[in-house]
């Protein structure tokens, strides 16, 4: 079964590459690496790009599983998060359908992170109208080439400038790349979204 890292309402790319899959596994095992998309997503906002970021905690510092990270409430970033996006998607054709949902899911009091992550992907499958079934790694699989763990999450990938397939809030030049969390789409087309989804199905 395929191999996916976890992701924080993944990405436009995230989601292509999920859907060609009838079932996949998130990654449990693996030491929790730096500067990737595991836990922040991008967003389109008055300002350009946003980048949304989860503060964990590691109790073995950089050794730690994803499964053993929990959520650090040292701040309030859950409401700091719902701010941004309302600000940022409030005058979205599809806002008031899945703003309430989106609240939801983000100021529930899950400590775990992993299980706080697989939440929100399963409710965005929900959303799309995608049946994928999700289960967690039970053992550290090496990294192999093309491997999603590296490709899917990966700071500078899928960063390159497309024009937007969708009408966008805030559009500009400079705002669609596959990097964008899914939910600017979610917002900017609704049921729509899964076309974008499924059009590079396999």
């Amino acid at each position: 079964m395929t191999i996916f890292p976890i992701a924080y309402f993944g990405s436009i790319a995230y989601f292509q590459e999920m859907v060609k899959h009838d079932a996949i596994l998130i990654e449990a095992k693996e030491h929790f690496p730096k500067q990737t998309y595991r836990n922040r997503c991008d967003i389109v906002s008055s300002d350009g790009i946003l980048s949304l970021s989860i503060p964990t905690k590691k109790k073995n510092g950089s050794k730690t599983a994803t499964e053993d990270i929990e959520l650090s409430n040292d701040e309030n970033w859950r409401i700091r998060h719902w701010r941004a996006i309302n600000s940022a998607y409030h005058s979205a054709p599809f806002f008031d359908y899945y703003g309430i949902e989106v609240k939801e899911i983000l100021m529930n009091d899950e400590l775990n992170f992993l299980n706080y992550q697989i939440n929100i992907t399963k409710r965005i499958l929900s959303w799309l109208d995608l049946s994928i079934e999700i289960d967690t790694t039970k053992e550290f699989h090496s990294i192999k080439e093309n491997d999603y763990r590296m490709n899917l999450v990966g700071k500078n990938n899928f960063q390159n400038i497309e024009p937007s397939p969708y009408i966008q809030v805030f559009p500009g030049e400079n705002h669609y790349k596959k990097s964008l969390s899914i939910l600017d789409a979610i917002f900017c087309e609704g049921p729509l979204a899964r076309n974008l989804i499924t059009a590079l199905k396999k």
